[in-house]
């Protein structure tokens, strides 16, 4: 997402529905440039009314937000038209102004958490970052949303940059297109052509949309040519692999194919654990206050959200906010279960409906250290049987099953067997006040109040 989208959002959020469907909607994000946001406008009277009532506005946005400003391009013809995007002079591209990485700097791979999930991607992308050009060439990664892949296109960019002085130069897909078309509209399409072709390291992200490029299709496939041919790098992601991009031409899905294509899965609990831990870390200097999250919190957001690592991040960035917020002048372990789950409430929710059997089986495994595949199997060991009727225990508690459905997740246990394993859970507890204390913090866990 560039400035402008985060900037739209923004504006839908604070201005009314009929005037952002009116004046903000129509306009068209066109490129960055030189810390300037260029944004395109269809007609004059909607640039008089955003220069009249919003621009000083927007400007102060961006600038808090993004340290850039936003420079409104017309659309359309004009008596004294001239050209208010700067064209980069491709044949000194070095100099000031003229070229421009967009990479952000902090995603790198010291900062990328390295799991059995992403493992071959990192070890892809690192390849790729220490021979540019040699060894994948294109690199072709896809993921779900929010998995990590546009980190490691940033990490590669990063990291060439770093040790050599190449051309690198990363975008999304609608930011090429865009950029191609407002080229187009000054005549100026042989600049962008030399332009893309004159860089050593090209990222492209979200390449899934390359089918609704129309007539930029052909460029992008004469740059990528080029490119490959002068063994220059070219790294794309999207949310697919090839196979799967609708219409995508045979003659540009042989191209993607012709390097490495890696995929990166989705984390189980125990890596997504491990990614909180690392942002916490990266965040020591950056809290006003040193609080203490400890494993039940963690364990809570991880299995909390699973779908997405950048939803996941908010979560904790709102817990450690709300958390300097109600306590601004204290530090220690204040955010406890109750606590993350009163600052989450707008954010999240873990409904009885949510709550499986999975997640009670890889909750209780992690807690007391074995493999949730152990919960499942014929080894009654007391190291294995006694976590098993715990969990036992919390699904009929915490789900709808019924004792054979439960038995039938735990390896196709008869429902005597986890109705013997209730009643042993339920005997201590009533013996063993310091055991059901444990049960009822594991519970607890998984109920909504």
């Amino acid at each position: 997402m560039n400035y402008f989208d985060i900037t739209r959002n923004y504006l839908k959020e604070t201005l009314d529905n009929p005037t952002f469907l009116k004046w903000i909607e129509p306009l068209s994000y066109i490129g960055t440039m030189n810390q300037i946001v260029f944004v395109g406008s269809p007609d004059p009277q909607k640039t008089q009314w955003i220069k009249s009532n919003l621009l000083d506005k927007l400007n102060q946005y961006m600038e808090s937000e993004f340290q850039c400003s936003l420079k409104l391009v017309p659309l359309y013809e004009e008596d004294d038209t001239q050209s208010t995007l700067p064209s980069p002079d491709p044949d000194s591209p070095g100099e000031p102004g003229n070229f421009v990485s967009n990479l952000n700097p902090k995603y790198t791979f010291d900062s990328f958490v390295q799991l059995d999930s992403n493992r071959m991607a990192y070890s892809f992308a690192y390849s790729v970052s220490e021979f540019p050009g040699k060894s994948y060439n294109p690199l072709y990664i896809y993921s779900d949303v929010g998995l990590g892949k546009t980190h490691l296109m940033y990490a590669i960019g990063n990291r060439i940059q770093l040790n050599s002085d190449m051309k690198v130069i990363y975008l999304t897909s609608s930011d090429f297109m865009n950029e191609y078309v407002e080229y187009t509209r000054f005549t100026k399409r042989p600049e962008f052509i030399r332009k893309y072709t004159s860089v050593d390291v090209l990222l492209i992200d979200d390449i899934q949309y390359i089918t609704k490029w129309g007539g930029t299709s052909e460029q992008f496939y004469y740059i990528f040519n080029k490119l490959i041919q002068e063994e220059k790098q070219i790294v794309l992601c999207s949310d697919t692999h090839p196979d799967n991009i609708p219409y995508l031409e045979n003659r540009i899905k042989s191209r993607f194919e012709w390097g490495g294509i890696v995929d990166i899965l989705p984390y189980d609990l125990e890596g997504r654990i491990a990614i909180l831990k690392q942002k916490l870390s990266e965040r020591k200097g950056l809290m006003s206050n040193h609080f203490v999250i400890n494993e039940e919190v963690l364990y809570f957001l991880a299995s909390s959200i699973k779908e997405n690592i950048r939803k996941l991040e908010g979560a904790l960035n709102r817990l450690i906010g709300y958390a300097n917020l109600k306590h601004p002048d204290t530090n220690g372990d204040r955010i406890t279960l109750e606590f993350a789950k009163e600052a989450l409430k707008p954010y999240l929710t873990l409904s009885k409906k949510q709550v499986t059997v999975e997640s009670i089986q890889e909750y209780v495994a992690k807690r007391f250290n074995i493999r949730t595949e152990d919960l499942k199997s014929r080894n009654n060991s007391p190291r294995v049987a006694h976590p098993r009727q715990i969990a036992m225990f919390i699904c009929k508690r915490a789900t709808r099953h019924s004792l054979a459905e439960i038995g039938q997740k735990f390896g196709g246990k008869h429902h005597t067997t986890v109705l013997h394993s209730i009643k042993r859970i339920e005997d201590k507890m009533n013996t063993d006040p310091e055991f059901s204390k444990n049960v009822k913090a594991i519970l607890k866990f998984f109920n909504n109040e």
